[in-house]
């Protein structure tokens, strides 16, 4: 059975979720109706104080080692269709300086 803090912090995340009680309640796996009452009970009582923490032990943190993320790797070429009808190809590893300047002459258009 939940505790009153618990259904306070349910009650916080759906209001935060905007979604409507039904479906933040389907997608948590109880009732609408349980995240009402709750809502209700909780602003009748009034706010409650914080209780104090239980220790003077300052936190602790946990390395995190920060790694690539491979998901925007690009291998493949990518295709830039100009408006003009032309296509640059731009292969990995492209100079972003270089390529901005062949993209603006290639989106000049030519004196017929």
């Amino acid at each position: 059975m939940a505790t009153r803090v618990e259904w306070a912090e349910r009650v916080e995340r759906w209001e935060r979720s905007g979604l409507s009680a039904e479906k933040f309640a389907r997608r948590e796996g109880y009732q609408p109706k349980q995240l009402y009452w709750w809502r209700w009970k909780l602003r009748a009582d009034g706010p409650r104080q914080p209780s104090p923490p239980s220790s003077t032990e300052p936190p602790r943190f946990v390395p995190v080692h920060v790694v690539a993320d491979i998901s925007t790797v690009v291998t493949e070429p990518i295709e830039i269709a100009l408006p003009n009808g032309r296509v640059v190809r731009v292969r990995p590893g492209f100079d972003p300086a270089t390529l901005e300047r062949v993209l603006a002459l290639a989106a000049e258009e030519t004196p017929c």
